[in-house]
Formats: C-alpha cells, sequence, structure tokens
C-alpha cells in the first residue's frame, strides 16, 4: 500500500516541476517586490517595502543577487521553487521520527500535493521558504529529542535560528516552539528534588550550553531584526493597508463569539491541506487533525506532541494580541503546515484501522491514495488550462515581448499615460523591452526611414486607433502622421485587476 502513497508524492513533485516550467506571467504581489529589488540597493531593502508589500530582508538580498545574475522573472522564482522541494524533502524525514506505519506515507502524500505550497513555490514570494525553515528546525529538535540528546542538534539549532528569523519572519513561532520544548526538557528534572541532581547530569552541560545559546542568540537575532526591519515595517503597515487586511485574522471583540470563530478558522482556509476553503470546506482535514492529536498524545512522546503543536498555540496567542492574523490566510500560516498534515495522517490511519476486515481496510487505503493522485492530476490540468488562456490572453508579457520584437532594436517605445496604473507592466516594460522607453510625454526623437514606435496606453481596452483618446493626443502633440501597422489589446489575464492595456506599433 505504501507505493499507490509513492506514486501520489511523485505526482505532487511531477506537479511542482510542470508548474514551474509552465511560466506563469507574474502576479501584482511578485511585481512589486520585484519592483523594489529592481530599484533599491541592498541597504534599501531592509527599509518597508513600497507597493504595500512585506518580505524578509536576507529572502530579498537573495532574490536580488539571482535576478542581477540572471535577469530574469523565472531565475527570480527558483529559490521559493527549490525552498518548496527541500520542505517536501524534510517533511518525509520527520514522518519517518515520528509516524509508524501507513500514517508516515499518508501525511506525506497530503503534504506533497497541496495547493497552496505548489502554487506559492511558483511566486517570487517567500511562503515556502517559511515552511522549508520550519521543516528544518523542526526534524533538527525532534532529532535531540529522538536520539538521546545528542548535543551536536541544538548546536545545529543555535546556528541556524538567528540566520533563520531574516529569512522567515515566522520562524520565530518554530523557535519559540523549540525553547518551550528545551526549557521541558531542562527544568523536568528538578520537578522530582531526589532525582534532580542525577537528571540534570543525563542532560549534559552541552546540551545546556548549546540549549542556551540557541536562546540567546535566536533572542538577540530577533530583537535586532525587529528594530532595523519589523518595527518600521509595522508602522508602514497602518498606511498601506496591510494592518487592516490582517484584522480578518485576529479574534472577535466580544468574547461570546470567539467559540464560532475559533470553529471557523479552524474549518477554513488554514486547514486546506491538501484542498479546502471558507465556509467549513476544510471540516475533514480539521476532523482528522483533532483526532491525530487524541491519538498522537495517548501513544506518542508528548513532548514531540508539544513540540508539534506549539508553532499553532503561539500563533493563536499572537493573533489575541493582534500581532499576527491566526488561519486567516494559508499562505501566511504555511509554516503550521508539517504539524496540520503529521496530525492528519496519524488520525486518518487510526480512523481506517478501525475497519475490521482487512480488504476494505486495504481498499480505503488505496482509495485514499489514489484521491491524493488526483488532486496532483487535476492541479497540474489546471494549471495547463490556465496557462493556456495567458498565451490566448493574451497577457502583458507576451504583448510587450512581441512588440518589442515588431519595433527592432532601433526603434523607441512611448508611454501615452502613467505607468503606475498597471504594477505588471511596470516591471515588464523594464524586463521584456530591450528599447529606448519615453516616460512623463516625452516625446520620440528623430526617426529615419523604416525605423519603428510603439505606444503603450494603460487602463484601457480601446484598440481603435481613430477612438482612443490617448493616441489621438499624442498625434497632435507630436504633429506628425501615424500610420498603425500592428495592434494589441493584453491584461493580466488570471488576476481579476484593471491592468490592462494596449500597445501600437507604428511606422
Amino acid at each position: 500500500m505504501a507505493q499507490w502513497f509513492m506514486a501520489a508524492v511523485a505526482a505532487g513533485l511531477v506537479w511542482r516541476l510542470a508548474r514551474f516550467g509552465l511560466h506563469f506571467e507574474i502576479t501584482g504581489d511578485e511585481s512589486g517586490i520585484l519592483r523594489s529589488v529592481l530599484k533599491r540597493g541592498y541597504a534599501g531593502l531592509l527599509e518597508p517595502l513600497s507597493y504595500s508589500n512585506v518580505s524578509p530582508p536576507m529572502f530579498l538580498w537573495l532574490t536580488k543577487l539571482v535576478d542581477s545574475l540572471f535577469q530574469s522573472d523565472w531565475a527570480a522564482r527558483v529559490i521559493p521553487f527549490l525552498a518548496g522541494m527541500g520542505a517536501v524533502v524534510m517533511f518525509g524525514l520527520i514522518c519517518r521520527a515520528t509516524l509508524a506505519g501507513m500514517a508516515r506515507w499518508l501525511a506525506w502524500a497530503v503534504f506533497c500535493v497541496a495547493y497552496v505550497p505548489v502554487v506559492e513555490g511558483t511566486r517570487v514570494k517567500g511562503y515556502t521558504i517559511d515552511l522549508l525553515l520550519a521543516t528544518v528546525m523542526l526534524w533538527l529538535m525532534l532529532r535531540w529529542l529522538l536520539e538521546g540528546r545528542k548535543a551536536r542538534y541544538l548546536v545545529g539549532l543555535a546556528l541556524c535560528a538567528p540566520v533563520f528569523v531574516w529569512m522567515s519572519y515566522t520562524s520565530v513561532f518554530i523557535i519559540g516552539a523549540v525553547g518551550f520544548v528545551f526549557a521541558m526538557c531542562l527544568v523536568k528534572p528538578f520537578s522530582v528534588p531526589d532525582e534532580a541532581q542525577t537528571q540534570c547530569r543525563g542532560l549534559g552541560w552541552g546540551n545546556v550550553s548549546a540549549g542556551l545559546a540557541f536562546v540567546a542568540l535566536a533572542a538577540i537575532s530577533v530583537m535586532f531584526l525587529y528594530e532595523l526591519n519589523i518595527r518600521p515595517g509595522l508602522e508602514a503597515s497602518v498606511g498601506n493597508g496591510l494592518a487592516d487586511s490582517w484584522k480578518r485574522g485576529y479574534p472577535p471583540d466580544r468574547p461570546w463569539r470567539i467559540p464560532l470563530w475559533l470553529v471557523r478558522v479552524h474549518t477554513g482556509r488554514g486547514f486546506a491541506w491538501p484542498v479546502g476553503g471558507n465556509d467549513f470546506c476544510s471540516s475533514l482535514t480539521c476532523g482528522l487533525w483533532l483526532t491525530g492529536l487524541v491519538v498522537y498524545w495517548r501513544r506518542g512522546n508528548r513532548r514531540v506532541w508539544a513540540l508539534l503543536v506549539g508553532p499553532q498555540v503561539l500563533s493563536l496567542a499572537a493573533a489575541f494580541l493582534h500581532k499576527y492574523p491566526y488561519l486567516q490566510n494559508p499562505r501566511l500560516c504555511m509554516f503550521l503546515g508539517p504539524g496540520i498534515c503529521l496530525f492528519a495522517g496519524s488520525g486518518a490511519q487510526y480512523l481506517m484501522d478501525l475497519i475490521k476486515r482487512e480488504k476494505w481496510r486495504r481498499r480505503c487505503y488505496v482509495a485514499t491514495a489514489l484521491a491524493l493522485g488526483m488532486c496532483a492530476v487535476g492541479g497540474l490540468g489546471r494549471d495547463i488550462v490556465m496557462r493556456m488562456r495567458e498565451v490566448n490572453g493574451p497577457g502583458i508579457r507576451s504583448t510587450l515581448a512581441e512588440a518589442s520584437r515588431l519595433v527592432g532594436p532601433d526603434g523607441q517605445f512611448a508611454l501615452l499615460n502613467d505607468e503606475s496604473n498597471s504594477g505588471v507592466f511596470s516591471y515588464y516594460i523594464r524586463r521584456e523591452v530591450k528599447q529606448k522607453v519615453l516616460r512623463n510625454g516625452e516625446m520620440p526623437t528623430a526617426t529615419g526611414p523604416g525605423q519603428r514606435l510603439a505606444l503603450v496606453a494603460i487602463g484601457t481596452e480601446i484598440s481603435d486607433p481613430k477612438q482612443n483618446p490617448l493616441l489621438g493626443d499624442f498625434a497632435r502633440r507630436w504633429g506628425r502622421p501615424i500610420k498603425v501597422m500592428w495592434s494589441q489589446t493584453a491584461h493580466q489575464v488570471l488576476q481579476d485587476t484593471k491592468d490592462r492595456l494596449v500597445v501600437w506599433v507604428c511606422e
């Protein structure tokens, strides 16, 4: 039966590779990140970002480094893509260490075919990095708990944690859970006075020193990052609307509404592993997770249980303090995925093992594996259809690339209105167009015979040269006849936005 779940895992990996290869056009959020990366130096990326974006500084530095080397939005997506693939491997190791039987394969398959991590692994955002770093730190702490308290794992955490907080803001929740479990192990011997000295000596001063170094270095790094980057970003979020969008992830002010809110968020988009949605559409995953929580508490190592539940408890506490939204958006809480998938796998195994007849039990496992595999197959099919919509749309990237080809190396581009009307266009005009670009009403320089000019009107769908007022105004100001040889209307096909434009290539 494990082979059926391995097939689902393989399908999830193929889906990731194929989606990355499809090379979707960037979204508005991605364009905001990339525009900041292009305009600023490394020091400038420590300051609050423009275009209503927030990202950890080390992720921005890595993106800028890759972009400066390859100058491609495809290359800029490599880091999130590799992080997503690495998270799959690391979670497989976590399942192997903490689960037995079919639960380890089931949990791993759910993790691999989850929709949100696959999609975010092909975008210039740091959410899959949150997931990777969470699995790395959880795995290191699990090895320490399960392999006889070897100090080298705490040393690894002490070296990783101060760096990880600069790559992932949400790593502080994992660090908090790891620190709590370490404190449990450190304080537990002293709760039994007769055994305190023996137990403390058994833990070893190497472990104590490494654990305290982990806590101290992580705390210092977090405080330094907060003063340098996070606090200015929080202040800026009040003005750019991000703070308001997070309020939906905070509990209601009226206490009697909190129980219903807890039910809704635990059955909503935050529990979309592998799929789900709001309005109780993730109830199945939540039910399996709750079952797994009880089963693992009864059967498993309770410190491991606390380690995996800890990040979720700390995230919920942050929501009550109005510091971070809880399960509002699956991207923002992706770091909770390992705990959700692990306990869901444990709960699913427990329920299916209640089936007495072995034949029917095996069929349930096979059917589950096939359903998970179909999540990947269906997701890949949907992505192919969506990419074809972009190609036939046509999209902004393909339109500008084609106009640049038609204009030729000696041609020019002239923008007829403000490019800030479209963040995606502002990025692609710098990436796809190799010719000189005229902005702010600047008129073209003298053109010789055979030279071409591309005119771009942003935020409009009127492609008829005689009816578009922007083109008519340009012709009057230039004082020369315009002969349109090619035109195309483009828009951001897969997003419900107003990022639309018309390009006319003129003789």
